[in-house]
């Protein structure tokens, strides 16, 4: 249950965000909010991440579609999992249908973090969906690092190499 509500949490966190960006400023209009390093630029993407593969937007629509069923899915095989990865599955699910909604809504995600330090030394614009995608992603990549090298279970038990079969002659 944790997973679902950091999913909600993360997508009403983004459509509020975006939304505001939407109403305030207009499309491809810049609003510096920490000088040139931090700017909210309203701009549509209807390719992929950092804006590749423009244009084809219903074929990220099916995919998002298809990715969040997938995720429902191993949030309810994930019932026993830690607290880390339950948050985590939450966080990518909730970008994910964050993005989702864009694109049913406006055929186009809504980006509009826009960091850098110049014009020619700025990251690509993103959201608060790609965010949360982004930080899901790499807590469940370091957590299966990190419990695949220590012998211990994701609930954080030692594993018994009995269980296992590690250690045994063959």
């Amino acid at each position: 249950m944790l997973s679902v509500w950091v999913a909600v949490a993360t997508i009403v966190a983004d459509q509020v965000a975006k939304r505001a960006v939407v109403d305030r400023i207009a499309e491809c209009a810049r609003v510096p909010v920490l000088g040139d390093i931090l700017r909210f630029t309203n701009i549509r993407n209807s390719g992929a991440v950092f804006g590749i593969m423009r244009g084809a937007g219903s074929y990220f629509t099916i995919f998002s579609i298809v990715a969040a069923g997938i995720l429902i899915v191993v949030i309810v095989f994930a019932r026993k999992s830690s607290v880390l990865v339950k948050v985590s599955l939450g966080m990518v699910l909730g970008g994910a249908l964050g993005n989702l909604i864009d694109r049913i809504e406006f055929g186009a995600v809504v980006d509009f973090i826009d960091v850098g330090i110049s014009e020619t030394a700025r990251w690509p614009c993103f959201n608060i969906a790609d965010a949360a995608i982004t930080v899901g992603v790499v807590l469940l990549i370091s957590n299966a690092l990190r419990t695949s090298g220590s012998g211990t279970s994701d609930e954080g038990d030692k594993v018994d190499s009995r269980e296992t079969g590690e250690g045994e002659d063959r």
